[in-house]
């Protein structure tokens, strides 16, 4: 084969701007007739080992710029697409608050609200802890029935806890919590005027349904107003109540008890406060579930598949049986802690006669 036949066999491909231009396409073309003589020399210079010209075997070896620019193009707006539709199933988090100055006062309204539902439920829990002295001198009962006062509030609040927490999930939760609340303080009331401790006992079981409805819901409606550090600061203020509250119940009960002179109106305080709190909760709303994480599509689950996820959650397992350890300790300081003192402080020279009121 000729040299003249091999040049014209191995012809380079035009690039793109020749493609948008023909001109230069059919210039290039006759130039390169006009000078195919005279280049001749040239052209054996440039042949490869191969018998193929240098400077075209690499454009035969790679893809034309047009494919190139076509494929990228392709690849673009598949892309686009692509981010189009996780945008559409996860939209930004422009509307979720990331700084305090950024939320609404509908959220704000709402962790209020919260907050103070949550400083009441711990003043209820911890007001007869004040009394304890009195409601066994009451009732003529000893340490261990006054013990059994907490340990019944205990297990009705770990057994109702988990079927809250299941409703929480499928129903709505304002009027969950605005049914509990309303029940913790009927049955406080009620409770400050029996007679007869079994009754008495009784009626503080129910206490303990009606808490584990707020307890376990208000937390999530939080989580799903918040995200990030926002999310972990307002969870802490609504737990900040805990400590609060507790001081409170004990403060509270016992100068309303030395007051009135009867411990029974310690209880009747909180019921008062609670139907505040069932008006306030009727009034926010229920944010949709995963909000803030951008999650509009969840799948209803099952409870047997709820129990399996947390069991398999080893973070979860670990964290629970750690706090359930702190939660056995605190429990039990904070119920016979205000006795205790009460009674460190009479066995001093000159308190003999010292009262737990006082």
């Amino acid at each position: 084969m000729s040299l003249k036949h091999q040049n014209k066999l191995y012809q380079p491909l035009p690039t793109a701007a020749a493609m948008d231009n023909p001109a230069m396409i059919q210039s290039g073309s006759s130039g390169s007739g006009s000078s195919e003589e005279g280049g001749s020399r040239e052209d054996v210079a440039n042949l490869s080992p191969d018998g193929l010209p240098v400077t075209y075997s690499s454009q035969q070896l790679m893809p034309s710029d047009s494919d190139s620019m076509e494929e990228e193009r392709h690849r673009l707006r598949t892309h686009h697409h692509h981010h189009h539709q996780l945008a559409e199933i996860h939209p930004p988090s422009a509307a979720v608050p990331s700084r305090l100055s950024s939320v609404a006062r509908s959220h704000w309204f709402t962790v209020t609200v919260l907050c103070f539902v949550n400083l009441i439920n711990y003043m209820d829990r911890f007001t007869i802890a004040g009394v304890l002295t009195d409601v066994r001198g009451d009732f003529d009962i000893g340490n261990d029935s006054a013990g059994l006062l907490q340990t019944v509030f205990v297990i009705s609040y770990m057994v109702c806890a988990p079927i809250f927490g299941y409703l929480g999930d499928r129903y709505s939760r304002p009027r969950i919590m605005a049914v509990g609340v309303a029940l913790w303080s009927t049955t406080t009331l009620l409770g400050s005027f029996m007679e007869s401790f079994g009754w008495f006992i009784s009626f503080r079981a129910l206490v303990g349904i009606g808490e584990a409805s707020y307890s376990t819901i208000a937390p999530t409606i939080i989580s799903d107003l918040f995200v990030h550090d926002m999310r972990s600061k307002m969870l802490a203020l609504f737990y900040f109540a805990i400590p609060v509250g507790s001081g409170l119940g004990y403060i509270v009960g016992s100068k309303t008890a030395h007051l009135a002179n009867n411990w029974r109106w310690a209880l009747r305080v909180t019921p008062i406060l609670g139907i505040v709190a069932v008006l306030l909760i009727v009034l926010i709303k229920d944010p949709e579930r995963g909000h803030s994480e951008g999650s509009h599509n969840l799948e209803a689950t099952t409870y047997k598949q709820d129990i399996k996820a947390l069991v398999k959650n080893r973070s979860f397992m670990l964290s629970t049986a750690g706090f359930t350890c702190v939660a056995f300790v605190a429990g039990a300081l904070s119920w016979w802690g205000p006795s205790f003192i009460y009674l460190g402080m009479k066995l001093q020279p000159g308190n003999e006669n010292i009262v737990q009121d006082e």
